[in-house]
């Protein structure tokens, strides 16, 4: 009974080492966060977060550059920052 037990392990072990090296390795994807996202443009065209000629600024933070200092600013305002407090 010990014979068959440790040459049943043997096997085990040997199968075990062998499996991994037969695998394939596949390419991984890209991640998905390191996409960019589209630029939003105003309705004249320009991007939201630029001021424009008559010294309008965007006041939602979602159409704000994100990271931007404004940007921070509008989310700080919304209470948006997760935890903390306008």
């Amino acid at each position: 009974m010990r014979l068959v037990a440790s040459v049943l392990g043997a096997l085990l072990l040997v199968a075990g080492s062998t499996a991994p090296t037969a695998a394939q390795t596949q390419p991984k994807p890209p991640p998905t966060y390191a996409k960019k996202a589209a630029p939003q443009y105003s309705a004249e065209g320009q991007y939201a977060a630029e001021p424009r000629g008559n010294g309008y600024q965007e006041q939602l933070a979602d159409r704000l550059r994100f990271g931007s200092s404004a940007w921070w600013e509008q989310m700080k305002r919304e209470g948006r920052l997760g935890g903390e407090t306008p």
